[in-house]
């Protein structure tokens, strides 16, 4: 195994360092509890909007769900998170089929990420148990409160009670040294 990486309380997580870079999607202010996040997620679904995100790469890769303090996105809406369907931007992106100003871009400064992995819907719910801030301090890190927000790509991994065979699910919280 390797420095990297951690198995806390049956949970795998693993230390990766990613460069600053872009993120770019959908966006929309949302609450936690009134059902809003959901919502939104299955409506750019439905509308074939994460499947478009989705194809801006030619090869396989993640749609992110980002959920980030409303303050940092500009919005001041009053809302409790800014909730944002998102692939990270590279060179080999190709936005073309994309209306002018359909798309939210947001820069990211470079940082360590703790990169949590759920593999079926014990393990979704233990991360949420042993609570992902408490479960980074075991490994010697923090959460990086200069930058925040995190990703996960849980949507895709399970309907409720019911995880998707074969689907690992990620959450990616940005973290210093403690």
């Amino acid at each position: 195994m390797e420095a990297n990486e951690f198995n806390v309380k049956g949970i795998k997580m693993t230390i990766i360092e990613k460069p600053e870079h872009e993120m770019v999607g959908y966006k929309k202010s949302a609450n936690f509890d009134d059902g809003s996040i959901d919502l939104f997620v299955k409506e750019l679904v439905e509308d074939g909007k994460v499947g478009k995100l989705a194809k801006t790469l030619k090869t396989s890769q993640h749609v992110w769900l980002c959920l980030a303090d409303c303050l940092s996105c500009g919005l001041n809406c009053g809302l409790q998170v800014c909730c944002i369907v998102c692939v990270e931007k590279t060179e080999n992106h190709d936005f073309s089929k994309f209306a002018n100003n359909e798309l939210f871009t947001f820069r990211l400064p470079a940082s360590k990420w703790v990169r949590y992995e759920m593999y079926d819907i014990r393990s979704f719910e233990n991360l949420f148990k042993y609570d992902i801030y408490k479960l980074v301090h075991e490994i010697g890190y923090k959460w990086n409160e200069a930058i925040r927000l995190h990703f996960d790509n849980q949507y895709e991994c399970h309907n409720g009670e019911k995880w998707n065979d074969g689907k690992i699910g990620y959450f990616l919280l940005p973290v210093v040294p403690l």
